[in-house]
């Protein structure tokens, strides 16, 4: 006997948009049935004609706990997710400790089990010193992430052996690599000669980081992982010299990349209106390179949107450019700005939904998510793409308070998150039914 229905939507599938509804057994999907021919028993969300997606699939989140629990922790960074539509999160590794033993991706584990209401997977950290813990793991994460260059935490890979040593592990594992893609000896030497230079303004950030930075890494990350035949996911493309490089080896081999909202919708000149609270790893980039990522996702070099969620504190950005944290909240705001995108007729709702559901899953190889098909879990996302709203910060569920995309006037908004069949996040409000963490095919 079902124990959902919905009726009277408008599904969103991979090759087109079809009016009906969903049938939910056991929180997994039963089947698909036009309205009129829908069963009469069990719980019913009329969705009024609204549009239903796979609940998303944000890859790239950074939750901050254990370690930094006041900036988020995994009840309200999940709550922030599930509002913005997000039915599953994959949570970045540097955290404090960092998530680089058995023993610590355990401890995370069990953090997450009693707090998150989206479901959840874990990168795992790779480092100097961790090479016998890559070689004992046996899978059951997402990813192997590797820092090339210096952000938030103490990850940085500074040596190219170390690197391709643990890609050729992976390789042997079927384990995909993803990166951090930054050349932290280019970052040093701007840094220090602009900071000679007395420059305290905040583009100077964005100086100290050139696209160069980003595009050496990137390329010598796809150089050896094409050698060690290893699985590659480029986190963070932000530049038209990285879409250029994908575009020229995604057909040669396993390479896969990520832009973020960040990088689509902001660009360097929003510095001088925000300050530092535009600081983030990699910068702000020149129309120029934000023209090319919106390229890339036209021309399938861009596989997925991830929000690269990095929340922090107030008070910790506003220690001048140089000392300010770096990193912007994100998991609210990602499908608002689509689905305005989408109202403009830039994208279109299929598409959406291969960014930031159907590729996700195939990518990560997470187990029956990322669509709406038989047999899989009933993650689903309502939205109304009529409603009009004002993102501000005193509506965020984030812990850290702002978005930089405070005062956006946005068209299109998720009105009810579900995951495996239940709804965590209607008009507004939270229902606390605990997350699980995904499985990997």
């Amino acid at each position: 006997m079902p124990d959902l229905i919905i009726k009277n939507a408008r599904i969103v599938l991979p090759d087109g948009i079809v009016e009906g509804g969903i049938v939910i057994e056991g929180g997994r999907i039963k089947e698909l049935r036009k309205t009129s021919n829908l069963p009469d028993s069990g719980e019913v969300i009329d969705a009024k004609g609204n549009h239903v997606l796979p609940g998303l699939i944000d890859a790239h989140v950074h939750f901050r706990e254990p370690g930094a629990s006041s900036k988020e922790d995994w009840k309200t960074g999940s709550s922030a997710a599930a509002s913005g539509g997000i039915a599953t999160v994959l949570d970045m590794p540097n955290t404090e400790p960092p998530t680089t033993t058995l023993e610590n991706l355990e401890k995370k584990r069990r953090i997450a089990s009693s707090k998150s209401v989206v479901d959840y997977g874990f990168h795992f950290g790779a480092s100097n010193e961790n090479m016998k813990e890559l070689n004992s793991l046996a899978g059951g994460v997402a990813s192997i992430k590797y820092y090339l260059g210096p952000t938030t935490g103490n990850l940085m890979i500074n040596n190219d052996a170390i690197f391709y040593e643990g890609l050729r592990v992976l390789a042997n594992k079927g384990i995909l690599a993803t990166t951090h893609a930054e050349n932290a000896e280019m970052i040093e030497y701007f840094t220090e000669k602009l900071q000679k230079d007395g420059r305290e303004d905040p583009i100077a950030y964005a100086d100290s980081r050139p696209p160069i930075c980003a595009a050496d890494a990137a390329n010598r990350a796809i150089f050896l992982a094409g050698l060690s035949n290893c699985r590659l996911h480029l986190c963070h493309v932000s530049t038209s010299l990285e879409v250029l490089l994908i575009e020229k080896h995604r057909k040669s081999q396993q390479l896969t990349a990520e832009a973020t909202p960040h990088h689509l919708f902001l660009k360097r000149e929003d510095f001088k209106k925000l300050g530092t609270y535009a600081k983030t790893n990699p910068p702000l980039r020149n129309k120029e390179d934000r023209k090319a990522l919106w390229n890339g996702i036209t021309i399938g070099a861009i596989d997925i949107i991830a929000s690269d969620h990095a929340p922090h504190l107030p008070e910790s950005r506003e220690r001048g450019i140089w000392n300010s944290s770096a990193g912007v909240p994100g998991v609210e705001t990602l499908l608002p700005l689509l689905l305005n995108e989408v109202n403009k007729r830039t994208l279109s709702l299929e598409k959406v939904v291969r960014l930031t559901a159907e590729n996700p899953a195939k990518i990560f190889r997470i187990k029956n998510k990322g669509m709406i098909a038989e047999g899989y879990d009933a993650d689903l996302t309502i939205v109304d793409m009529n409603e009009e709203f004002t993102v501000k910060n005193e509506n965020l569920f984030t812990k850290c308070g702002w978005s930089p995309f405070d005062g956006y006037k946005l068209r299109g908004k998720p009105i009810k998150t579900l995951v495996r069949g239940k709804v965590i996040f209607e008009q507004g409000y939270i229902n606390e039914i605990p997350g699980m963490e995904v499985s990997y095919v």
